[in-house]
C-alpha cells in the first residue's frame, strides 16, 4: 500500500495510541488526532489527510455529523467509522454510509483487519 496520511478522530487517548501504532506498522503516517467533532473537522480542513477514522461518539458534533460535513465539503474524502462493540448497531452503520463513510471497523482493530478495510475503502474513493 502506498504511503497514506491518516487523521484519527476519537475521544479516547488510548484508542488513538493503539490505532497510531497499528497504522504505523502498515507504513501509514498518522498526521493528527482529534478529541471531538469540531477538532476533527478543523484538522481535516488543515491537514487534508487521505483517510479519516471517526468515532461516532465524538463530543460536540457526533461522528455521523462530522462525516456528513467532511464528505459534503470533499466528496472524495475517505471516512471510516470506528465502532465500539456497543456502537455496532446496524442503524449506525447505515447512517454512517448515508453520511458518506466508505467503510467501518469494530474496535479493537487487528492489523490484518485494518489493512483489509483500508484497501477496501480506498477502492471506493
Amino acid at each position: 500500500m502506498e504511503k497514506k496520511k491518516v487523521l484519527i478522530g476519537d475521544g479516547s487517548t488510548f484508542m488513538c495510541i493503539m490505532l497510531t501504532a497499528t497504522l504505523e506498522k502498515l507504513g501509514i503516517e498518522v498526521v493528527g488526532t482529534a478529541k471531538n467533532g469540531k477538532d476533527t473537522i478543523d484538522k481535516y480542513r488543515e491537514l487534508k489527510p487521505d483517510i479519516v477514522f471517526v468515532d461516532p461518539a465524538l463530543e460536540g458534533r457526533d461522528g455521523i455529523e462530522v462525516t456528513r460535513i467532511i464528505t459534503t465539503e470533499d466528496p472524495s474524502a475517505v471516512v471510516i467509522m470506528l465502532l465500539a462493540g456497543t456502537d455496532a448497531d446496524p442503524d449506525i452503520i447505515v447512517e454512517a454510509v448515508r453520511a458518506g463513510a466508505k467503510g467501518y471497523m469494530r474496535k479493537p482493530v487487528t492489523e490484518a483487519e485494518m489493512k483489509t478495510r483500508l484497501e477496501s475503502a480506498l477502492k471506493r474513493k
